[in-house]
């Protein structure tokens, strides 16, 4: 490591209003590294990046370059020609665009000549690019064709392209800020992003925002920790050996329980009596002949990799998606192929992915996004009024039953933090008690202490007899939630294991 650090930002207080989002927060960073950044939501991370890259001005600070104190960012442009670029958890490509045209989207000012733009320089500026960071497509493929993984290349190497070209230098020094770029991935893609992103620091330094606790101890050279607004922990992940415990002890400020406790019922095993059944059920190019029993007040898990079919075959018994061959066997009566959503949900199956977007409405408050899901408690009899003192202390007993923090329950939720929008997406289904429970990457992009809140959640409803159906790429996941798990490969349900076994297959 190199004695002098190309970003170094000291002391930095940002406040809104009467609320202090960073408080004496500093981040220091070297040349060839990658420095994580861990924390609950609204710990303060979003706020630091934004500062770092001329978004937000901070109320106090100082900011070294090579020794000597310079001003803050004014502008992302700015920061650029200091060296800082960043690449946001929300997809930033341009779908429509080619690769050349939005790698130089913002800079083809550089590239107009006399007679205009000037695209076969583009071009092999462009292909250049790729080569140097081994993306694998062509400068023409359009951003929508290409993988998710491959994105995040592409925007990783324009983040590059904005220092390079903002100091007009071939190797300027730079750091890329990385906001949680992983979380849209599947584990495939993640891992092949992330061996990437190790093969860059000979090229960049990174900070790297991510709430996935592997991806710290595995990948990162030096990991910061954020609580409240305030740096609580910095690791050198060389020397400290920091372990995954410790580092969410640090996050969350106590330690959170390892073992999940669930007071299920007693011989819900088979004893129970089927609540869903699959027979041979089929989907071309998909999923084919699985057959499986899902019994009462039991989370039976689907774990597989990509191309396994496991997304497929829970949106389908979800409604989502059809099926071509099989039966389904819902409560012992036979479903009726390409029913709706609504018809599943009132033959007792909900679906719940992780994907808040599609969950939630983000213009309405808290009230409705439970009430929209439970309207049948909050009308009148006969007449079929709202009744909004219940409607208000449903969703009030949702609030505090999981920790969600917000104001008030009228508070919108497009102003809550990840992990809480996500809080809320689970109480609604809380609220509706289904018979089934189909739940998809529940604790997507979430922080450790949401996390924690939402396991204990599911398993409440668990041990209320609510049967579940689990995918996910995370392992711990199913260890956490999950009874028996389905192996998937190639369509192919494999076979099925005690959750207990599932380290063994991963490492086999």
């Amino acid at each position: 490591m190199a004695n002098e650090p190309i970003l170094d930002v000291r002391n930095v207080y940002k406040s809104f209003g009467k609320v202090y989002a960073l408080e004496d927060t500093s981040l220091r960073v070297y040349p060839h590294e990658i420095v994580g950044v861990v924390g609950e939501n609204g710990a303060g991370k979003t706020t630091l990046m934004k500062t770092l890259v001329g978004v937000h001005s901070p109320d106090k600070g100082e900011w070294y370059h090579n020794g000597i104190r310079v001003p803050f960012p004014k502008d992302p442009k700015d920061a650029a020609r200091k060296g800082i670029s960043i690449v946001y958890q929300e997809r930033g490509v341009v779908p429509s665009l080619q690769v050349y045209q939005f790698l130089f989207l913002g800079n083809e000012e550089k590239y107009i000549g006399k007679f205009g733009l000037q695209i076969p320089k583009m071009k092999n500026a462009a292909k250049e690019i790729l080569d140097e960071f081994h993306i694998k497509c062509n400068i023409e493929d359009f951003m929508f064709d290409l993988p998710l993984s491959t994105q995040k290349m592409i925007e990783i190497a324009k983040a590059v392209l904005n220092i390079r070209l903002e100091q007009n230098k071939e190797n300027a020094d730079s750091v890329i800020i990385l906001d949680e770029p992983t979380a849209p991935l599947n584990i495939e893609e993640r891992n092949e992003l992330l061996d990437e992103i190790v093969r860059l620091k000979k090229h960049s330094s990174f900070v790297f925002v991510t709430h996935i606790m592997q991806e710290v101890i595995e990948y990162m050279d030096r990991v910061i920790v954020l609580r409240d607004g305030r740096q609580v922990a910095e690791y050198d992940m060389a020397t400290n050996k920091v372990t995954e415990k410790e580092l969410v002890r640090m996050i969350v400020g106590k330690d959170v329980e390892e073992q999940y406790q669930s007071s299920r019922p007693k011989n819900y095993i088979e004893q129970s009596g089927n609540a869903l059944s699959a027979i041979n059920l089929s989907k071309n190019g998909s999923y084919y002949d699985v057959s499986f029993n899902l019994y009462k007040a039991e989370c039976l898990g689907f774990w597989g990799s990509a191309g396994s079919g496991k997304s497929e075959l829970i949106k389908t018994i979800a409604g989502i998606k059809g099926y071509d061959d099989g039966c389904l066997m819902i409560q012992g009566k036979k479903t009726k192929n390409r029913e709706l959503p609504h018809t599943r949900l009132r033959k007792g199956i909900g679906y719940f992915s992780g994907e808040t977007v599609n969950e939630l409405f983000y213009d309405w408050p808290i009230t409705k996004n439970i009430s929209i899901l439970n309207i049948e408690k909050i009308v009148t009899r006969f007449i079929h009024l709202l009744k909004f003192k219940a409607e208000k202390a449903m969703a009030a007993g949702i609030v505090e039953q999981l920790r969600i923090r917000t104001p008030n329950t009228v508070t919108a939720i497009s102003s809550l933090s990840g992990g809480n929008k996500q809080k809320v997406t689970v109480g609604k289904w809380l609220e509706r008690k289904p018979d089934i429970l189909l739940l998809e990457d529940p604790t997507i992009g979430i922080d450790v202490g949401a996390r924690d809140d939402i396991y204990k959640t599911i398993l409440d409803m668990k041990s209320q007899g609510i049967s579940m159906i689990l995918v996910s790429d995370d392992p711990k996941e199913y260890s956490t939630l999950c009874d028996r798990i389905v192996l998937m490969q190639q369509g192919k349900a494999e076979r099925t294991i005690l959750k207990e076994q599932l380290n063994e297959v991963i490492q086999a």
